[in-house]
């Protein structure tokens, strides 16, 4: 049973085991896939049985080494065909619709975070300001963010931190920066911490104001994101659907005299 009413008076619900473990596993088995791939290629792990444990520490010097591959790693990941059918999966639109969106689409590409500090140059790359998703989403004022817990976040991990009911305030992001509409208004104790298990997911107005908890431990925190727009919110159809997020390709070409006609062949053989 979804709380419509709990959802718009606090600016978020939580839907507990909306994704089974097993989901959750095999979603974060394919991300570690893509890392496998290059951490073996690198050295820092062999082709044989490796802890996740002993991936993150590879991980944590692959980052350092090889910054600009780290990255690539982290953009293939946000292309999984399992994220993307996730995404998409019933559980999450039947829930969306339930909060009454009338014509839920897709407002940008699901991604995967997958957050610790020895991860990243700054602190906002692992531990994100308090923040409103609506400012750099600039759709559907109804627009639902989908934040999903791949491991169990407990505290810590560094769970989601929310001030229920701030969504009915507005837009009150007094600045853009890295990517987020960074919120000044409230303080530590307006902060509700949201520890979740694994496979839980939280449906929230893309107005609410959030940010990260801190994590303290070895581990990485993996979550994934799903945003919805409503076509049919009037603002939305007034403003002429406004879309915030530009995808082009580049000009160059990433590896330079690749591929020869050789090269193509060889994969074709």
């Amino acid at each position: 049973m979804v709380d419509a009413a709990r959802y718009r008076e606090q600016g978020s619900l939580l839907i507990p085991e909306l994704f089974t473990r097993e989901e959750m596993d095999a979603l974060r088995a394919d991300a570690w896939s893509v890392f496998r791939r290059q951490l073996e290629r690198r050295g820092y792990v062999g082709a044989g049985v490796v802890s996740e444990q002993e991936l993150t520490s590879a991980l944590a010097a692959y980052f350092t080494e090889h910054t600009a591959e780290f990255a690539n790693c982290g953009k293939q990941i946000q292309h999984l065909i399992s994220l993307h059918r996730l995404s998409l999966d019933t559980r999450v639109t039947g829930v969306i619709a339930a909060l009454g969106l009338e014509a839920p689409n897709v407002a940008v590409r699901p991604v995967v975070f997958f957050n610790h500090p020895s991860l990243a140059r700054d602190e906002h790359y692992w531990k994100t300001p308090p923040h409103q998703d609506w400012r750099s989403m600039q759709g559907s004022l109804d627009s639902v963010v989908v934040w999903v817990a791949m491991v169990d976040v407990d505290g810590s991990l560094g769970p989601l931190e929310v001030v229920p009911g701030s969504h009915l305030g507005g837009l009150k992001a007094e600045r853009f920066a890295h990517g987020f509409g960074e919120v000044d208004a409230y303080a530590d104790k307006d902060f509700t911490a949201v520890p979740m298990a694994q496979g839980d997911a939280l449906f929230f107005s893309s107005f609410l104001v959030h940010r990260s908890g801190t994590n303290t431990s070895a581990a990485l925190r993996w979550s994934a994101q799903f945003r919805f727009n409503d076509l049919a919110e009037t603002s939305f159809v007034d403003r002429g659907y406004p879309h915030s997020f530009v995808y082009r390709s580049v000009d160059e070409l990433l590896t330079p005299d690749f591929p020869t006609p050789e090269d193509v062949r060889q994969a074709f053989a």
